[in-house]
């Protein structure tokens, strides 16, 4: 594609671009920021873009910066500032020898990425010896633990948040 056809390029597609990217993340703001990092890839890339194919190319590209985008976003826990105003000074979930929280939360996991946490934490193997116990890759037992402790994460805060009763 030529440089002097992005700006029309640009014009018929920007919406169309849009509308993919909202209904991919749900979030307005988000979307707009994606769309402009999407069309300035594609910008980078004009002379490697054939024109017939070009809008293909860059709902591939808005396809991948979007589930990038998501991916990052679910590493941050979003927790707005007023929530901070009621935890106590000196935050107190369970006593140091007490770990029923953390064990009742385990309880719930499904038994693959129970295993995995038992595995890893408790018996203290190796990515390889989990891999080689459980006949999963290495990259698996990796995912399924990454999975393993976000669950875990959200349920023990959930079960830890404050005026719970």
């Amino acid at each position: 594609m030529k440089k002097e056809h992005f700006e029309a390029f640009l014009t018929a597609n920007e919406k169309r671009i849009y509308n993919y990217i909202l209904t991919l993340c749900n979030n307005e703001q988000d979307a707009l920021d994606i769309v402009q990092t999407v069309f300035i890839a594609v910008y980078k890339n004009l002379e490697r873009i054939d024109e017939a194919t070009a809008l293909a190319y860059t709902y591939k590209i808005a396809h991948n910066k979007c589930l990038s985008f998501l991916k990052q976003k679910a590493r941050y826990v979003n927790i707005e500032p007023e929530k901070f105003n009621c935890i106590p000074e000196k935050t107190v979930i369970a006593n140091e020898t007490d770990y029923t929280v953390l064990k009742n939360a385990i309880s719930t996991l499904p038994p693959r990425l129970a295993a995995v946490i038992q595995l890893q934490y408790y018996e203290k193997m190796s990515y390889k010896e989990i891999s080689a116990t459980l006949g999963i890759s290495i990259k698996a037992v990796e995912s399924l633990l990454v999975r393993a402790k976000r669950i875990l994460r959200k349920k023990i805060l959930q079960d830890t948040e404050p005026g719970r009763v």
